[in-house]
């Protein structure tokens, strides 16, 4: 019996370490990526996404956020939506005071933004609305032009499969290749032609949120193959599908590759 105990209390010290040392703080980790494709221009890109606000005390917390985009200085700024996590936000914070903050966060670097499935779910409309006018350009199932390094490069917007708000969009002549594609649901990227067609970037999964060993994440929502739920990919040209820096349903991260961060993306730094 006493062999038992000591037995079951040395497994439940264990089980608490691993618990311990695979939960995370609230930090945001920033993720390096490099990528390589022939018509775009050396840039840097910040993609952030899934921030999931609960409360006005979360949109205080964007300003770790903004010393690490001053250190880091992209050229670029993607956010690929859920913005919103708990509706009881809105009892002290409006959808315009959200997106004004996010302003705040991106200035003075150009940023493009689409809306994710909680934003949807919550009020399209109402958000559509609130980014009308902001800095922070809305690209839902649209392409858009802007000018890096001195080059003039597309930035095509794809609205959330998850949610049902993707559309197919074409891609312009005029873009001759010079193009990136922003989407929430990383299947939006694939949902086309079963291949991405531009380098592309998504969010959605949080990686799974929590991941167990052996098991991996037992739930990861999304229709795109697994290869498309965390990190860096290849399928024609190279993706990206964010981690996120918030949490859905359950109010913590859990496992390895889980830690709340956002991705810094280097495309073209040694041309050929």
């Amino acid at each position: 019996m006493r062999r038992l105990v000591i037995f079951a209390v040395i497994t439940l010290a264990a089980v608490t370490i691993w618990i311990s040392k695979n939960l995370h703080d609230t930090t945001p980790e920033v993720r390096h990526w490099s990528m390589s494709t022939t018509h775009l221009p050396s840039l840097k890109i910040a993609l952030l996404s899934d921030f999931h606000f609960d409360s006005s005390q979360d949109l205080e917390t964007l300003g770790q956020l903004k010393r690490q985009l001053i250190n880091t200085r992209p050229d670029l700024i993607l956010l690929a939506g859920d913005y919103l996590g708990d509706k009881r936000l809105y009892e002290t914070t409006s959808r315009a005071q959200i997106v004004a903050a996010l302003e705040a966060l991106a200035y003075p670097i150009p940023a493009f933004a689409v809306l994710g499935n909680h934003d949807n779910w919550d009020d399209r409309e109402a958000w559509l609305d609130a980014f009308a006018g902001a800095n922070i350009t809305l690209i839902e199932n649209r392409v858009t032009f802007v000018r890096i390094a001195n080059q003039a490069i597309c930035i095509r917007g794809l609205g959330d499969y998850s949610s049902n708000a993707w559309r197919h969009t074409p891609i312009p002549i005029e873009c001759e290749g010079r193009i990136l594609t922003l989407t929430h649901d990383p299947f939006g990227l694939v949902a086309a032609t079963g291949q991405l067609e531009t380098p592309g970037f998504a969010a959605h999964t949080h990686c799974g949120q929590i991941t167990l060993p052996w098991i991996g994440a037992p739930i990861v929502p999304t229709q795109a193959p697994s290869s498309m739920h965390c990190g860096i990919y290849t399928d024609g040209f190279s993706g990206i599908t964010s981690g996120g820096l918030g949490t859905s349903i359950l109010p913590f991260r859990f496992g390895p590759s889980t830690k709340p961060g956002w991705e810094l993306i280097t495309i073209n730094d040694d041309p050929l």
